[in-house]
């Protein structure tokens, strides 16, 4: 977040003012420059106070503290800055426009600075793009399932939803376990099979990406923290909408799902509590409930009975998955109950009616709507693909 020369730092090398102070005896000195610089070599004082007004275009002054470190500040209304405070301006638009007003007796010292440690304004600006969405898809593989391998010219993405995936790249083999993703750069050859007794489903993100330094992403397996995973599940929401920009969202969804893969080392996405204490207790509480749920997912539970079980109000509960989990709990079992029905559905000993009422819901439509509505396909459709 920029500091603007309104803050109350600012108030160590001059201030906002709405009126020049000289005196009416003084002979003043107008000056109005251009600067288009976003590096500067050079800092300057004066021996007397100065104003500032930026006439166009955004200006950042970069001040020396007394530590001989500098602070940036972005030029807000008129300012005073106070005599031989060092200083400079950096460029923030492509280009602007300053009027310079002072004592015309006043003198200026230039002060160099090392060759090799000028003070840069860092733009915000993409560091990397994606282009187009080529294709996504989700895939259902029985076992003993082998594709023997290709390159291409873009970059594809596999998550593994569920089961195992053992893949090559470029001759080395990973293993992809339940909720691991892993992406295969251009040029990249790769292979993908599954064992002789695990089946697999997976989703396939095919894309054109622009990036610098692309081995930092390559030649691994992640797996899907919470925020790696919930932006997936925004993406797939996104996709099987019609509405207007939904594929600009898609396109935002998937950046923010590579710069969530360039942070993997450096951020987790488990909450902070406020207390260390209190973590523990959330973190065994909230096991105690999801297995409670896991043993029961074959029954028609409900909120109230898991709060009269564990003597926690519906507000602690929502809380405390939104919280740990970040979603409600309702749709937690929910989300259970259909990843359920898709393993029941893959083990084809069930027919789709007889998983409908084995998990519970209320009638075999209900159900049929909530699978699509989750995964994007029916049921029905679904035991097809396994079948084929």
């Amino acid at each position: 977040m920029f500091n603007k020369t309104t803050s109350y730092i600012f108030n160590k090398y001059g201030e906002i003012v709405n009126e020049l102070s000289f005196k009416q005896s003084h002979k003043l000195y107008h000056s109005t420059f251009k600067i288009k610089d976003k590096s500067v070599y050079q800092l300057i004082s004066y021996n007397t106070d100065i104003y500032i007004k930026v006439l166009s275009g955004i200006v950042m002054i970069t001040v020396e503290n007394e530590n001989g470190s500098h602070e940036n500040f972005v030029i807000h209304r008129q300012i005073r800055i106070n005599k031989d405070v060092k200083f400079n301006f950096l460029c923030i638009s492509s280009n602007a426009k300053l009027e310079m007003i002072c004592d015309y007796k006043s003198k200026k010292t230039t002060y160099q600075l090392p060759e090799d440690m000028p003070i840069t304004y860092e733009p915000l600006v993409p560091t990397f793009s994606i282009d187009e969405i080529l294709g996504y898809y989700y895939q259902v593989r029985n076992s003993n399932y082998s594709f023997p391998g290709e390159s291409h010219d873009f970059w594809e993405l596999t998550f593994i939803d569920n089961g195992e995936l053992k893949t090559t790249v470029d001759g080395d083999e990973y293993i992809l376990d339940e909720m691991d993703l892993i992406l295969y750069a251009p040029k990249q050859f790769h292979t993908q099979h599954t064992g002789k007794s695990k089946s697999c489903s997976y989703l396939t993100i095919l894309f054109d990406m622009n990036i610098p330094d692309s081995y930092l992403i390559t030649n691994r397996v992640y797996h899907a923290h919470r925020d790696i995973h919930n932006t997936l599940n925004n993406f797939i929401k996104v996709s099987n909408n019609d509405i207007l920009y939904d594929s600009e969202l898609m396109l935002c969804y998937l950046k923010q799902l590579i710069i969530k893969i360039l942070q993997y080392d450096f951020q987790t996405s488990t909450p902070v509590a406020s207390t260390p204490m209190q973590q523990r207790f959330e973190n065994e509480l909230l096991n105690e409930i999801i297995i409670y749920i896991n043993d029961t997912i074959y029954e028609q539970l409900t909120i109230e009975e898991i709060c009269n079980k564990f003597s926690i109000s519906r507000s602690s509960l929502q809380s405390l998955f939104k919280k740990n989990i970040g979603i409600a709990p309702k749709q937690y079992i929910s989300d259970l109950k259909l990843s359920k029905s898709k393993l029941l559905i893959k083990e084809s000993i069930y027919t789709i009616s007889e998983i409908s009422n084995m998990l519970g819901f209320t009638s075999i439509h209900y159900f049929s709507r909530k699978f699509k509505q989750q995964f994007g396909i029916t049921p029905t459709d679904y035991a097809k693909t396994i079948y084929n």
